[in-house]
């Protein structure tokens, strides 16, 4: 695992919890990542919350498949965790805590059709392969607008990371 990060409220006391957990798909095809595009400009990683009594292949293979269309993914190694607690939005008096599991995927074949629900329709996904580091530029932009969308903090410093780590890689792969 190449990160594990927290923000948000460290210490919780005598407040109720809620907590969600999702799993979320890293995929890079010749020298592109596999992103969601919404309609207000940004990029998020494929996936989503885990449902009951499915494991983290299960769920990434499901969501990888609603919203891109890829029919067969292959679910490798835990890139990372990136955890956060916040005072929740909607409900008063609870914290919402996000625990979101980045693993490196393989999508095979061509993408087919999206199976998109609620929020993923009115946000316009669209599954594209862009460079990591427009990805990260198109993020950046967007944050500075009013109503961006909430999880740009956290896809941008996963995209961070993959790009620190790529970089690293080249660097040995030049020197030897």
């Amino acid at each position: 695992m190449y990160f594990n990060k927290f923000i948000g409220i460290e210490k919780v006391e005598n407040k109720h919890v809620k907590i969600r957990e999702a799993v979320r798909a890293i995929v890079i095809r010749d020298g592109h990542i596999l992103m969601l595009h919404s309609n207000k400009g940004d990029f998020k990683f494929p996936g989503g919350g885990i449902e009951v009594g499915e494991t983290h292949s299960e769920a990434l293979i499901r969501e990888v498949l609603e919203e891109t269309g890829y029919v067969d993914t292959v679910v490798g190694e835990k890139f990372g965790v990136y955890m956060e607690r916040r005072e929740d939005v909607f409900n008063q008096g609870i914290h919402f805590e996000m625990k979101s599991h980045y693993y490196l995927c393989k999508c095979m074949g061509e993408a087919g059709a999206q199976q998109l629900e609620g929020y993923e329709i009115d946000q316009g996904f669209t599954a594209k392969w862009i460079t990591i580091e427009e990805a990260i530029s198109q993020n950046e932009r967007a944050q500075k607008l009013s109503g961006y969308n909430g999880w740009i903090e956290r896809e941008t410093y996963v995209l961070h990371k993959i790009l620190q780590l790529t970089n690293k890689i080249l660097e040995r792969v030049i020197q030897q």
